[in-house]
């Protein structure tokens, strides 16, 4: 009777434990989450986008020419990163490192054949998901990749997908084609590819 009551104890201990462990967490997510949203103190007006993960910002700051990333870095601080327009040589949207459309210096934007849908870049894309006769799909990566007129880091990053599923665990498999956050990052990266080709284009002028 002794041991069914201790083992009892035990196992109300590592629940209440496991509790404070999540509430801990989510505390420190919050903070995580409240920083990377105020940082830069932007004004309202000014186009910024958040990835799923909440680890990384980017901001277009028109009036200024340029683009500001704020990213967590693998110590979990804060760091802040500059990209002035005329420092973009190239930006690219891939799914699943296959290239959709892509814009650069001195060029038009182009498309790209991806998993049999017609070249017309992402507008192809959300077109043929929608039709019933496109095969069911599973999306792992869609993300826009910047090529950078910087040494230290002429390669950024921006992913539009989320890196786990909804359970937590890493999107090994990818999402369906018909689920919201496939939808919602193709959306983004349209948007967003169409943004940087605006900036290069301005970027180009100005150079002239």
């Amino acid at each position: 009777m002794i041991w069914a009551i201790v083992i009892l104890l035990i196992i109300a201990a590592f629940f209440i434990i496991g509790d404070f462990g999540t509430d801990k967490q989510k505390e420190i997510e919050k903070k995580k989450l409240v920083e990377i949203e105020t940082a830069g103190n932007f004004p309202t007006q000014y186009k910024v986008i958040l990835n799923p993960d909440k680890t990384t910002k980017l901001t277009l700051v028109e009036p200024e020419d340029k683009f500001v990333i704020h990213r967590f870095n693998q110590s979990e601080t804060l760091e802040e990163k500059i990209i002035p327009f005329e420092k973009i040589i190239e930006a690219e949207v891939s799914i699943d490192d296959s290239t959709v459309t892509k814009v650069s210096k001195g060029s038009q934007i182009t498309g790209a054949v991806v998993g049999g849908l017609a070249a017309g870049g992402i507008g192809a894309l959300v077109g043929g998901l929608s039709s019933n006769k496109t095969e069911t799909k599973f999306f792992k990566k869609i993300d826009l990749k910047l090529k950078l007129d910087d040494f230290s880091s002429p390669i950024y990053r921006f992913d539009f997908l989320p890196s786990k599923d909804d359970f937590g665990l890493e999107n090994v498999k990818g999402f369906k084609q018909d689920d919201p956050k496939v939808k919602d990052a193709l959306s983004n990266a349209e948007i967003w590819q169409g943004i940087m080709e605006i900036a290069i284009r301005k970027a180009n002028k100005v150079a002239q």
